[in-house]
C-alpha cells in the first residue's frame, strides 16, 4: 500500500487548523464534507469572521488552534512492521507546522521484546521528528528487561542529553534515566506541562511528579503513562478489581517491578489533590483498546482520561494515531492512519471534550 503524506480529510483538517477558523464541529468524517469545511474555514478567515472587530473590553486576539499527536503502543511495528512506524512519524513531520503540533506523546510499549533491533527501528522512526517537533516517550511493560529491576532500555536509545537539547525539556526523576520526565511548552497564550511517567510509577516517582506540579502552579498539565485507564472506562484499581482487570501493574511480580502503582493510586496521590491536570493519556489495554473517563478533582478541576491502543488491528495497529486539536473551549479527538490514509469515524474514535474552566 502506498503511503501518502496527507489524504483528503487530513488536508481538510490541516487547512482548517492552519486558518484558525474552524471550531471542533467543523469537520465531519466524510472526506468531501471535510474538504468543504476546509474551504469554508479559509473563506471565513479571509473574510475576517474569526478575527472580526472585538467588542469593547474584549480580547481582540482569536484563540489559534493547536495540536498534540498521541502515538499508541507501537510494539508490533518495532518487531514486525517498521514501515508503519515510519509512516506515522514521517506524516507527523510533514504536517507538524500546518497542524500546529506542539508535542508528540508516546504512551509506551515502544517495543515488543525489548531487543536492540526493535529499539533501532524506534530510534530511526523518531529521527524524522528531531528538529521538527519535540516528543515525550514513556516505557511500557514490554520495554523492560524482566530479569532486572526497572531496567528499561529507553535511555540507551533516547538519551537524557539528547532530551535536554529540546528547549521544552524540564528534568528527569533520575538524572541518568529518561523513564520519568517533565516537559513544558506554550500554546495559544497558555502554559502547559507534560508529566511523562514510567510504567506503574513508584510512589517516590509520584511524589516527585507532585512536586513538579506544585512548582508550576500556572501551568495546565497532562499526565502520560502506559497503564492507567482500563477498557471498561474505569481506572485500573487492584484493590477493588484485582486481576479481573487484566494485566494490571500489580499483576506483574518482582523482581522487575517491586513497587508499582495503578491508575486509581495515581489519581488519588497525584491528580485528585490538585487542580492542574486536565488530561491523562495511556495505552496498554488490548481488545478494542479504547476507553474514556471524565472525573473531577477535589478542587473541582475537570480531568479527561483517555485510553488508546490499536495493536489488535491489522499489522499491529494499522498505524492509527490520535490527533488532539485544542480550541478555546474544547478539544477535538480524531483517530487517523497515515498508512491507510483514513480516519476511524466510530463514536469512540472521534469525539469532542469540553474544556470547562481550563
Amino acid at each position: 500500500m502506498t503511503h501518502r503524506a496527507v489524504g483528503a480529510f487530513a488536508q481538510a483538517l490541516v487547512a482548517c487548523v492552519a486558518a484558525a477558523a474552524c471550531g471542533p464541529g467543523a469537520l465531519s468524517g466524510d472526506s468531501d464534507s471535510g474538504a468543504a469545511a476546509a474551504d469554508d474555514a479559509k473563506d471565513a478567515a479571509s473574510a475576517g469572521e474569526p478575527g472580526a472587530p472585538a467588542a469593547p473590553g474584549s480580547d481582540p486576539t482569536p484563540y489559534r488552534p493547536w495540536s498534540l499527536i498521541v502515538l499508541p503502543d507501537t510494539q508490533a511495528y518495532a518487531f514486525d512492521h517498521p514501515e508503519l512506524f515510519a509512516a506515522q512519524t514521517t506524516w507527523i513531520a510533514a504536517n507538524a507546522e500546518a497542524l500546529g503540533v506542539r508535542y508528540v506523546l508516546h504512551v509506551g510499549d515502544v517495543t515488543e521484546w525489548n531487543t536492540t533491533d526493535e529499539w533501532l527501528v524506534a530510534r530511526g522512526a523518531f529521527d524524522a521528528l528531531d528538529g521538527v517537533v519535540p516528543y515525550a516517550i514513556v516505557p511500557g511493560n514490554h520495554d523492560y528487561d524482566l530479569a532486572q529491576v526497572r531496567a528499561s532500555r529507553l535511555t540507551e536509545f533516547f538519551g537524557v542529553e539528547d532530551a535536554r537539547a529540546m528547549p521544552t525539556f524540564g528534568a528527569t526523576y533520575e538524572p541518568d534515566r529518561l523513564d520519568s520526565s517533565f516537559h513544558t511548552f506554550d500554546a495559544a497564550g497558555e502554559r502547559w506541562l507534560i508529566l511523562a511517567l514510567e510504567w506503574g510509577p513508584r510512589p517516590d516517582v509520584l511524589a516527585w511528579a507532585g512536586a513538579v506540579l506544585d512548582a508550576h502552579p500556572d501551568h495546565r498539565a497532562i499526565v502520560l503513562t502506559h497503564a492507567y485507564l482500563y477498557g471498561d472506562d474505569t481506572r485500573y484499581d487492584w484493590t477493588v478489581h484485582g486481576d479481573a482487570q487484566t494485566f494490571s501493574p500489580h499483576f506483574y511480580p518482582p523482581p522487575t517491578w517491586p513497587e508499582v502503582t495503578d491508575g486509581e493510586q495515581i489519581w488519588q496521590a497525584l491528580i485528585a489533590p490538585r487542580d492542574q491536570v486536565h488530561l491523562v493519556l495511556s495505552g496498554h489495554v488490548v481488545d478494542d483498546g479504547v476507553g474514556r473517563l471524565t472525573s473531577t478533582t477535589d478542587a473541582g478541576a475537570q480531568v479527561h482520561q483517555l485510553l488508546a491502543n490499536y495493536q489488535d488491528r491489522a499489522h499491529g495497529g494499522a498505524a492509527y494515531l490520535r490527533i488532539l486539536t485544542f480550541f478555546e473551549h474544547a478539544v477535538q479527538v480524531r483517530t487517523y492512519s497515515p498508512w491507510l490514509d483514513a480516519f476511524d469515524d466510530a463514536p469512540e474514535q472521534q469525539f469532542v471534550l469540553p474544556r470547562d474552566g481550563w
